[in-house]
């Protein structure tokens, strides 16, 4: 994992929420829908805008997304870089870059060819926990594809 640029919060705080948030790249390899459960929130309110452009609601929505995904989809890991976020005494957001291969593997089609030909890409991951009475759990998740090509304007 590259170098985390965390602020605030205490340093056993800013410790837990980068182990956390490794937990959950690893599971995210191979969709390890088991190992997701300690470190998602059950709140109802618990909110997840995936990769694939869609909005799930609830550990149990996001879940059944993830054991699908295990069927259907073969990924490596994905290795996060320029890690940074924000602590504080309830809630913590953490940011990152994070680059990839995968491709489908399913009997399925995918509802849309969003890079499952194994080639390398970019993507985006901003990852809010809250701390709930048995720890910090995710509570909102927003994935996105990144691009590393010419920006508007040049800027």
């Amino acid at each position: 994992m590259s170098e985390a640029g965390l602020v605030g919060g205490s340093e056993a705080d800013r410790q837990r929420i980068l182990e956390l948030h490794h937990a959950y790249i690893d599971a995210n390899a191979r969709y390890d829908w088991e190992r997701l459960q300690p470190l998602f929130s059950a709140s109802p309110a618990a909110t997840f805008f995936n990769l694939n452009g869609f909005t799930y609601r609830g550990l149990e929505h996001w879940t059944r997304l993830w054991r699908y995904y295990a069927t259907q989809v073969a990924s490596t890991y994905w290795t996060p870089y320029d890690i940074g976020g924000v602590v504080d005494a309830e809630t913590a957001v953490v940011w990152c870059h994070r680059r990839t291969r995968r491709r489908w593997v399913g009997d399925d089609r995918p509802v849309r060819d969003f890079n499952y030909d194994d080639s390398e890409f970019l993507s985006r991951s901003t990852m809010v926990f809250r701390r709930e009475a048995d720890g910090w759990r995710v509570v909102h998740a927003h994935f996105s594809k990144g691009d590393e090509g010419p920006r508007p304007g040049g800027i």
